[in-house]
C-alpha cells in the first residue's frame, strides 16, 4: 500500500461529474462559512462557520467518499491483493482529514476542539450512514430535520453550544461508527447484485450513472423496474374501458409507470410502499407524547395534518419527477417503441394525436397535484398557519404544477432537457420546497411555525427566479412542439 494510491482511491471510484459536483458543494460551503464568519457579528460566529462545513462534509460522504465500498466490493469479488486495506486506509485517513483540521482551526480561535470533533464526526457518520443504509431508511432520513423543529421543546437535543453535548455525543458517534462498520461488511460479503430495490443500500446506485445522467433516462429502464418489483408490487391493470372508442385509455395503458390504468388493489399496491414510509413520522410523533395527548381528538388531528402535510408536499414534486423521468427515457429509445403508438386506433389525423398526448399526458397529473395542494391548504388553515406559510405552500403546488408543464413540454417537444439540467430543475424545485418543510411539522404545536419576514421574502424570490427559468422553458418546450409534424417522434 502506498500513500498515492491512498489519495486518488476515490477518483477510482467515482465518476468525474460527481467529482466536480462534490468540489463545487465543499467550495460553495467553505466559502460561504468565510463569508459569514466576516460579516457576522453573532458570539457563536464558529458554530455557523462548522455548520457550514458540516454541511459541505456531509455531502461529501453521503455521495462522493461512501463510493469507496464500490471499489472494496469489487476488490473482494476480483480477488485484488491489497486493495480492500488501501481502501480501508483511505477511509480511515479522509475522515481524519475532515475533522482534525477543522477542529485544530476550531481551537485556535477560541472553539471547543473536542465538541467540534464530535459535530462534524455525528455529520461525517451521518452521511456514511446515509449511503450505507436501503433506500427506505434514506426516505425517513429525509424527514428528521423537520421532525427535529417539531419537537425542540418536547424532545430537547443538546447542541454543540451545550455543555451537556459531551454527555451524548461520543455515544451516538460510536453506535453511528459500529453500524457503519456492519453495513460495510454486509455489503462487502454480499452477493446479490441487485441495485434498485427498496432494501438495496443507497451507495449501489452510485454506480450506475453519473450525478446528473440518471435524469437523462441513462439509468435503469422502467421494463426492468417492473421485473425487480417482487410479486405484491406488481400493477393490477384495468382494461375494462380500453379500445378504439377510448384513445385516451389505450394511450395511457401505451405509455405505462404512472399513467397505467389500474384496479382499486393496484392502486393501494402502487401506494403501499409511501403510506408505509408516512407512518414512520407519525409513529415516531406519537412516541414522544403521553397517553393523555394520544387520547385527544386535537392530538389526532394534529398527527393527521402532520402526515397529510409531509405527503401533500413532497407528493406534488413526486408526481412531476415520476411523470418526467420514464416520459424522458420512452422518447429518447431508438427503437420502434414510441412510433408504434402512432398506430392506436382512434387517434385521428397528426393534429388530432398531438392534442391528444398533450391531453392525456398532463391532464391527469395536473388534477393530483391540484387535489394535494388543496388538502395541505385545508390541513394548514385548519391548524391556523399563518398567511405567510399558507403563500410557501401555495407556491410549492404551483411551482411543482409548472416544472411538470415546462419538462413535460421539452420531452414530447423534441427540445428536452439534458440530464445535468433535468437534475439541476429538480434539485432546485427539492431545495425551495424543503424551505417550507417545516410547515407541516410545526402544525403539530399550539402556534404553528410563522416564517420570519426576511425569510419569505428570500424563498419567494428565489420561487420567482425559479417560475421564470420554468416559464421560458415552457415557451421553449410548446414552440417545439408546435413545430413538431408528429406526437410520438423520438428525440435523438
Amino acid at each position: 500500500m502506498n500513500f498515492r494510491a491512498l489519495l486518488l482511491a476515490p477518483l477510482r471510484c467515482s465518476h468525474a461529474a460527481m467529482r466536480w459536483v462534490t468540489l463545487a458543494v465543499l467550495a460553495l460551503c467553505i466559502g460561504g462559512g468565510i463569508v459569514f464568519a466576516i460579516f457576522t457579528s453573532k458570539p457563536n460566529w464558529l458554530w455557523g462557520v462548522m455548520a457550514l462545513y458540516g454541511a459541505g462534509i456531509g455531502y461529501v460522504w453521503a455521495f462522493y467518499l461512501s463510493s469507496l465500498v464500490l471499489l472494496a466490493i469489487d476488490a473482494r469479488r476480483l480477488c485484488l491483493p491489497g486493495v480492500q486495506r488501501t481502501v480501508e486506509a483511505a477511509v480511515l485517513f479522509y475522515a481524519a482529514l475532515s475533522v482534525l483540521p477543522a477542529a485544530a482551526l476550531c481551537g485556535l480561535f477560541g472553539g471547543d476542539m473536542l465538541a467540534t470533533a464530535l459535530l462534524l464526526s455525528l455529520i461525517l457518520l451521518g452521511g456514511l450512514s446515509f449511503a450505507l443504509l436501503p433506500r427506505y431508511f434514506a426516505m425517513v432520513i429525509g424527514l428528521l430535520p423537520a421532525l427535529h423543529s417539531s419537537f425542540a421543546e418536547t424532545l430537547p437535543i443538546p447542541g454543540p453550544t451545550d455543555p451537556r453535548f459531551l454527555a451524548w455525543a461520543p455515544y451516538a458517534v460510536a453506535a453511528l461508527a459500529l453500524l457503519s462498520v456492519l453495513r460495510w461488511r454486509r455489503l462487502l460479503h454480499s452477493e446479490s447484485t441487485s441495485t434498485t430495490g427498496l432494501s438495496d443500500a443507497m451507495v449501489l446506485q452510485y454506480r450506475r450513472s453519473g450525478w446528473g445522467n440518471g435524469w437523462g433516462s441513462a439509468g435503469i429502464d422502467s421494463t426492468q423496474q417492473v421485473r425487480q418489483r417482487p410479486d405484491w408490487m406488481q400493477p393490477q391493470v384495468d382494461l375494462r374501458h380500453a379500445g378504439p372508442e377510448r384513445p385516451a385509455t389505450a394511450l395511457r395503458i401505451a405509455l405505462g409507470n404512472s399513467y397505467l390504468p389500474k384496479t382499486l388493489m393496484g392502486h393501494v399496491r402502487t401506494l403501499a410502499p409511501t403510506l408505509l414510509m408516512l407512518l414512520v413520522p407519525a409513529a415516531v410523533i406519537a412516541l414522544v407524547f403521553n397517553r393523555s395527548h394520544l387520547t385527544s381528538s386535537g392530538m389526532l388531528w394534529s398527527l393527521a395534518a402532520v402526515s397529510l402535510g409531509w405527503g401533500c408536499l413532497y407528493g406534488s414534486m413526486g408526481v412531476a419527477i415520476g411523470i418526467v423521468m420514464p416520459l424522458t427515457q420512452r422518447w429518447r429509445k431508438a427503437n420502434t417503441e414510441l412510433p408504434l403508438l402512432a398506430l392506436l386506433p382512434g387517434l385521428g389525423n397528426q393534429a388530432q394525436a398531438k392534442r391528444q398526448l398533450l391531453r392525456t399526458s398532463l391532464l391527469r397529473p395536473l388534477l393530483l397535484q391540484a387535489v394535494l395542494c388543496t388538502l395541505l391548504l385545508a390541513a394548514a388553515i385548519y391548524m391556523h398557519v399563518g398567511a405567510s406559510a399558507l403563500l410557501l405552500i401555495v407556491m410549492s403546488g404551483l411551482g411543482s404544477a409548472l416544472c411538470l408543464v415546462a419538462c413535460l413540454l421539452c420531452v414530447i417537444g423534441g427540445r428536452p432537457l439534458s440530464g445535468w439540467a433535468l437534475a439541476g430543475v429538480m434539485t432546485a424545485l427539492g431545495v425551495l420546497i424543503g424551505g417550507a418543510s417545516y410547515i407541516p411539522g410545526s402544525m403539530i404545536s399550539r402556534q404553528p411555525w410563522t416564517p420570519p419576514a426576511l425569510y419569505t421574502a428570500v424563498l419567494l424570490g428565489l420561487w420567482v427566479a425559479l417560475a421564470a427559468l420554468l416559464a421560458w422553458l415552457l415557451r421553449r418546450g410548446w414552440q417545439g412542439w408546435r413545430r413538431r409534424p408528429h406526437a410520438f417522434i423520438p428525440n435523438a
